[in-house]
């Protein structure tokens, strides 16, 4: 079935046959599968398992490019089918809170909130963010064990930041969310925003036993990062040519626009709405994944791009304006860094 070790009862073979060939495990079949799956969209999932993965990604249009490359490197390294739902598209309608405190951070803050609603309560679900990309197997995460817990997240994210719930595995027949009640404690003060959204009040049995990798902040290693949440706003691949990541997420772009996946017009729509930046164009076909080594006639099609986080309410340019300085200079850093190893 797959793993990088010999069980107990053959430890004796363990110098002797198979991961003694080289192969750093026995998983190398799900990498083929992955292939086959994304190629032909053929129905496939083990016998013992729940298919297909259902995740559901919090979005709203402006983001659907994101979503969509997220899709991409999910199905990617999938080893089974999985169905990715964005959740502005599910057409369930959220109260506004009357408490101005009690505002939605985002525009979709609690679209997470649907989703038992939306699978009838029955079964499991992953929810994700859209600013997110995969780079393991989501088996891995879709069969963790939930141990008669509701909600499982990521407990340490390796920093200071507060718990994340942005990675989630739920028991959608134990929660039984409804969005119009959970609007309607708030607006009774029976919980704050701060105790439904950073401590997820509405979930009675919560485990933090989902793996760091599978949450890892604007970092990335090769060998362990399942997930990588680029959680700047400022600095996010599809509006920025500043994350030192970005070229990652790019190249499953191009990846994506080459086999088909992604429509090259839905990358041309979103850049004449605004939605991310013109630069992505030419990287798409020229094959650039690394945004620093783009003509300086390219970089300029970015100067009048106004990100749409900037239209948000919450946003103070002032502030961002040193991150953005600072990761610009880490971004030249990095890249001439890998420009000497190569």
């Amino acid at each position: 079935m797959g793993g990088n070790s010999y069980s107990s009862n053959f430890k004796d073979l363990e110098d002797k046959t198979l991961l003694a060939n080289g192969q750093p495990s026995f998983d190398l079949q799900f990498e083929e599968i992955a292939k086959t799956l994304l190629r032909t969209n053929l129905d496939y999932a083990p016998l013992n398992m729940p298919s297909p993965v259902s995740i559901f990604v919090a979005a709203t249009e402006d983001q659907m490019l994101a979503v969509k490359v997220l899709e991409y490197s999910i199905r990617k390294h999938a080893s089974l089918n999985v169905k990715v739902t964005p959740l502005h598209q599910c057409g369930i309608n959220i109260p506004t809170p009357q408490d101005s405190k009690n505002l939605p951070r985002t525009p979709f803050s609690f679209q997470r909130f649907l989703i038992p609603e939306i699978v009838g309560y029955v079964g499991r679900a992953i929810y994700l963010d859209s600013d997110m990309q995969v780079f393991q197997d989501i088996r891995k995460l879709w069969t963790l064990p939930l141990n008669d817990v509701q909600l499982m997240a990521v407990g340490d994210t390796g920093n200071q930041r507060r718990p994340q719930f942005s990675v989630m595995l739920l028991d959608c027949a134990a929660l039984q969310w409804n969005i119009r009640d959970i609007v309607s404690n708030l607006d009774r003060q029976t919980y704050s925003y701060e105790d439904l959204m950073q401590r997820m009040v509405v979930a009675e049995q919560i485990s933090g036993d989902i793996p760091s990798c599978w949450n890892s902040l604007e970092r990335f290693d090769a060998k362990q990062t399942a997930l990588l949440h680029y959680t700047d706003m400022t600095t996010q691949p599809w509006v920025s040519r500043d994350n030192p990541n970005g070229y990652l997420w790019v190249r499953d772009l191009i990846e994506a626009t080459e086999n088909g996946f992604i429509d090259k017009a839905l990358v041309e729509q979103h850049i004449s709405l605004g939605h991310v930046r013109p630069s992505l164009e030419y990287q798409i076909e020229h094959r650039r994944e690394d945004a620093l080594l783009l003509p300086r006639r390219v970089r300029e099609l970015d100067e009048s791009f106004t990100p749409p986080y900037q239209r948000m309410p919450s946003y103070n340019a002032r502030h961002d304006r040193p991150a953005r300085w600072h990761k610009r200079v880490r971004r030249w850093i990095q890249a001439y860094a890998r420009a000497a190893k190569n």
